[in-house]
């Protein structure tokens, strides 16, 4: 996997204050909770002319790109959800780095405790900075693949797998899975409690400036564009490359998953996502523009 650069950091980090409902019966009612959710944001393809994959300049796009290309969309505005390919199996790279921190947060919930000021350097870190070094650290210390599994299974993530001999970078997953995941960060649930869901998105607005691509073209820069990106070069030109996240402003709220491989090269594979991305802003922009919202996260 690509090495990225890791920076010292010199300013303050927001804690995370994640409060304990402490109780056996109030536990379990948060794992039922979870499963509502999932039954609840069950994803549902649309094919009218709203659908940003069934527009005329996403198929002629989608076309004439070289390698898979797989995709899900959830309008929180509108509450469609739109896909492509999204069962089509990848391997998530860096964006497993939101998954292990989502396990994190859950565990130090479910204990009663905040992270301690040593997790939160290495949380930030791993998102800001994409800093493998400390994704190593989070992922022994959430309790490895058995844990981030099981935090998986637990929201409906069930064609996710981590990598079971220490690989994280090369967990499988899908489009649709990692949609699945964006639900829990961002949007109400009773899993990852308000604290915690904040936290996660503010490390994700605030990533460096050399990981600022992928789902964030499209959106002006006064959007609030909340992501993780992940690259893994398989064998010489042959990349996965992976863009997740959250757009929210300009009559726009949703949640977007782009993952592709066979990218000949990582440039190659960020072009693709980031054209793909400015398409889904432009159609929802019109979609929105009829419908107004009547969601909240």
């Amino acid at each position: 996997m690509a090495r990225e650069q890791r920076s010292r950091r010199t300013r303050l980090f927001k804690r995370a204050a994640v409060a304990l409902v402490v109780g056996g019966a109030l536990f379990c009612a948060a794992l039922v909770g979870a499963h509502s959710l999932a039954g609840a944001n069950a994803a549902r393809a649309t094919t009218g002319p709203s659908n940003p994959f069934a527009t005329r300049a996403m198929r002629a796009y989608l076309d004439q790109r070289h390698g898979n290309i797989a995709a899900a969309v959830y309008d929180v505005a509108t509450g469609a959800t739109y896909l492509y390919r999204p069962d089509d199996r990848e391997q998530t790279g860096s964006i497993v780095k939101v998954d292990m921190l989502a396990t994190l947060l859950h565990e130090e919930q479910a204990e009663g405790e905040g992270l301690s000021y040593g997790e939160e350097v290495t949380a930030t870190g791993m998102i800001e900075q994409s800093d493998n070094d400390d994704a190593n650290d989070l992922w022994a210390a959430v309790g490895g693949a058995s844990a981030v599994g099981a935090f998986d299974r637990s929201i409906g993530m069930t064609r996710t797998h981590p990598n079971t001999e220490g690989y994280w970078g090369e967990t499988s997953t899908t489009a649709r899975d990692q949609l699945q995941l964006l639900r829990y960060v961002f949007l109400r649930n009773e899993v990852l409690h308000a604290p915690a869901r904040d936290y996660v998105r503010y490390l994700m607005e605030n990533i460096t400036p050399w990981e600022d691509w992928g789902v964030s073209a499209g959106p002006p820069a006064a959007v609030t564009v909340a992501l993780k990106n992940g690259w893994v070069p398989i064998v010489g030109d042959d990349w996965q490359v992976n863009s997740i996240g959250m757009v929210h402003g300009d009559g726009r709220h949703y949640l977007i998953a782009l993952l592709t491989n066979h990218d000949n090269g990582e440039q190659y594979g960020i072009a693709t996502i980031e054209h793909i991305s400015r398409i889904v802003w432009r159609t929802l922009g019109r979609n929105d523009a009829k419908q107004p919202s009547g969601a909240s996260g």
